[in-house]
């Protein structure tokens, strides 16, 4: 049995959903939190508050303290991205940043015999 480049397309493309479904926040019920919005795309919690409305934010219960979730499709179409929510970056560490002292080009050798 040979695949088509089609066939081949439509399962690549199949893996991609599952797992964009399987690594997503909230995928249980559909639903992230605004720290999970703000993660994945790279802002604050408090730009994700800010732009609610725009966001589509549900809102659960009543009252002031209601909390609010964001449902991952519809905030990547406000936004304009593609269907799926990009890759969160990579957190930076706070602190002073570490410096090894080694010229550019030259490692250390682990201890215990691994290279």
């Amino acid at each position: 049995m040979r695949l088509e480049p089609e066939d081949i397309e439509a399962i690549a493309e199949r893996v991609v959903e599952r797992l964009t479904q399987e690594t997503r926040p909230g995928v249980g019920i559909g639903l992230a939190t605004a720290a999970d919005v703000a993660e994945l795309y790279g802002v604050s919690v408090s730009w994700v508050y800010a732009n609610k409305r725009r966001l589509g934010a549900l809102l659960l219960g009543e009252g002031p303290k209601a909390r609010l979730r964001f449902d991952l499709e519809d905030v990547a179409e406000a936004l304009g991205t593609r269907a799926h929510a990009p890759q969160a970056p990579p957190r930076r560490r706070r602190g002073r940043p570490r410096n090894s002292g080694l010229p550019p080009g030259v490692e250390l050798i682990q201890a215990g015999g691994r290279a």
